[in-house]
């Protein structure tokens, strides 16, 4: 049985339509078609019911692609092993990162693949760790760096620790807040707050550290997943940023921006780790990716203590 025809049957079954799928595999329409009914005829079965502008998968069919999908997770787990017969100088790396190990991890990680091995083809994409849970289990990325509160929840990943990162508000220099001898709740929610995705753990830790009226997610008034855009913004507005610091280290030992003094609260960390499906082959292009990202965050976690304030003069 060719592989090629059940990979155009998975096409149509993800795309919709026969004419969806022909253009996502390069094929003309009627190719597609014929290649199809060459497999119905093999299988001496209807695949799909043509009636229609969408195609519906027979009970054959049904069948057919339940396990065509279990021959491509086969198949993709034997070029990993190939790739580590090549020595790594070959193959394909898919990796999804959280936002943060985006704006801390990506660029660096590519420049580095680009230099060290430029014969493996990189795909990364930045989602929250939630949705590349699920496209870790559809065989659609390899590893992920995310939330290790999230990830730890999972019984079918291997966990790679990579530690944790303090976190905080950040703000640009010159900010009002940062004259206040004392930052609450209700300073915070004078000015805007932009933040990412944030899991329930964090939210706990916040609350323990602001009180239990916080109401952190009506806090976070613009949200989103690019944390280099909302550095941007509390660099040129009076957005305050809640993110882990080390996002605005360079800023901040510019002195263009400064961490807004919170009341102390040790827990208040981004926890991180790399993670794949267990029993998987880590290719060498994946072990590349593990070893750089630890290094790298060994570096980030070596993050300086808020210098304090010092005190108001008392009333004369």
């Amino acid at each position: 049985m060719d592989t090629q025809k059940l990979g155009h049957v998975l096409a149509v079954v993800e795309h919709g339509t026969f004419s969806a799928a022909a253009r996502a595999v390069h094929l003309t329409q009627s190719a597609l078609s014929r290649s199809i009914q060459s497999l119905e005829d093999e299988l001496r079965v209807p695949l799909f019911d043509r009636a229609g502008r969408r195609a519906h998968l027979t009970v054959f069919g049904q069948a057919v692609v339940e396990r065509a999908r279990r021959l491509r997770i086969e198949e993709t787990e034997l070029r990993r092993s190939l790739d580590l017969l090549r020595g790594g100088q070959e193959g394909s790396l898919r990796i999804g990162l959280a936002p943060a190990p985006t704006a801390l991890l990506l660029a660096p990680f590519l420049a580095h693949m680009a230099g060290t091995r430029p014969g493996v083809r990189v795909r990364a994409q930045s989602q929250s760790t939630e949705e590349l849970l699920r496209q870790l289990r559809d065989d659609r990325i390899d590893a992920i760096v995310g939330d290790a509160w999230v990830l730890e929840q999972a019984d079918d990943v291997e966990l790679t620790p990579l530690g944790q990162l303090r976190a905080g508000v950040a703000c640009r220099t010159g900010h009002p807040i940062l004259r206040l001898p004392h930052v609450d709740l209700d300073a915070l929610r004078a000015y805007p707050v932009a933040s990412t995705t944030l899991s329930e753990q964090i939210v706990r830790i916040l609350l323990d550290a602001l009180g239990p009226g916080t109401g952190v997610h009506d806090l976070v008034s613009l949200h989103c997943d690019n944390l280099d855009v909302l550095r941007e913004v509390a660099l040129s507005t009076d957005t305050l940023l809640f993110a882990v610091l080390s996002i605005t280290r360079s800023e901040r030992a510019a002195g263009r921006m400064a961490e807004v003094p919170l009341p102390p609260q040790p827990r208040l960390v981004g926890r991180y780790a790399l993670a794949r499906l267990a029993a998987r082959s880590m290719s060498p292009a994946l072990a590349e990716l593990y070893s750089f990202a630890s290094a790298r965050w060994r570096e980030l976690a070596v993050e300086p203590e808020p210098t304090p304030r010092p005190l108001a003069a008392a009333p004369r």
